[in-house]
């Protein structure tokens, strides 16, 4: 569970936790990384401040877990470059 601090510290930050590309204040993900998301994943994650609490955790769980899911299983089937 995250606190409302840690949310406004999120919305805050410059950069985005996954790929440290620069993002847009108020959101949790920079804009590159929510469009790899599904439609229906992209909508919490925008306007995180004015969100409860546990709809943004919940959200970020979702979007960490898809993009481990996914993007791994294209590298484990050659899909992706392994460096």
């Amino acid at each position: 569970m995250m606190s409302g601090q840690q949310i406004a510290k999120l919305a805050k930050r410059r950069n985005c936790p996954r790929c440290s590309l620069e993002k847009t204040e108020g959101n949790a993900l920079c804009r590159r990384c929510r469009f790899k998301l599904p439609p229906h994943m992209r909508l919490p994650l925008e306007g995180i401040v004015n969100r409860e609490e546990w709809v943004v955790a919940s959200a970020l769980r979702a979007a960490a877990n898809y993009f481990d899911i996914r993007y791994k299983s294209i590298l484990f089937f050659r899909g992706g470059r392994v460096r």
